[in-house]
């Protein structure tokens, strides 16, 4: 019964805190100067998002998709490599898994469903392409952003599909002024 009360008793004082000390000096916080803060990035709205056929880990997030000065429309997405790291044994440490993609410039359009015809992307009168796409071989946990001009569709227009290659299609996605 003494060992019962003893638990009891070592119980309770484990379960109260002891408030915390106070000091005469204020509290002082280090200062962190500005060049090694790190701002919070601003969180990028998603209109949708695709896995890639070929490996489930790259992921194509459609970020924008508004008409521009010049009658010209941008779209906006980024590839993500959402994997972490591959087992490549018991012992052995873990690597990241990188992924590849590629694709060919024709396959990047979108469809107006409302003309049902089909836009490439802009080139400039030396026949180059305005756009900045990324392919090649993306490590575990990054992200690429990309962009293309397309010439707009009709002011009737409000909502298309987007083809990004070798994601499924983006359907009936709306078209910001």
């Amino acid at each position: 019964m003494a060992v019962l009360l003893l638990c009891a008793v070592g119980l309770l004082s484990c379960s109260q805190q002891a408030p915390p000390p106070q000091s005469a000096a204020p509290a002082q916080t280090a200062a962190v100067p500005p060049a090694t803060q790190s701002a919070p990035v601003a969180a990028q709205a998603i209109l949708a998002s695709a896995q890639y056929s070929l490996d489930p880990d790259l992921r194509c997030d459609l970020l924008e998709v508004k008409r521009v000065s010049g009658g010209a429309l941008r779209i906006r997405w980024r590839i993500v490599n959402t994997a972490g790291a591959q087992q490549t044994g018991l012992v052995a440490g873990s690597q990241p898994k990188s992924i590849g993609y590629d694709f060919s410039w024709g396959d990047i359009y979108y469809i107006d469903p409302a003309e049902n015809k089909k836009y490439n992307f802009l080139t400039d009168a030396e026949g180059n392409r305005i756009l900045e796409v990324w392919y090649g071989t993306l490590p575990a946990g990054e992200q690429r952003l990309n962009w293309a001009k397309f010439p707009a569709p009709p002011p009737t227009t409000a909502t298309i599909s987007v083809i990004i290659p070798k994601f499924a299609p983006f359907e009936d996605v709306p078209v910001a002024q």
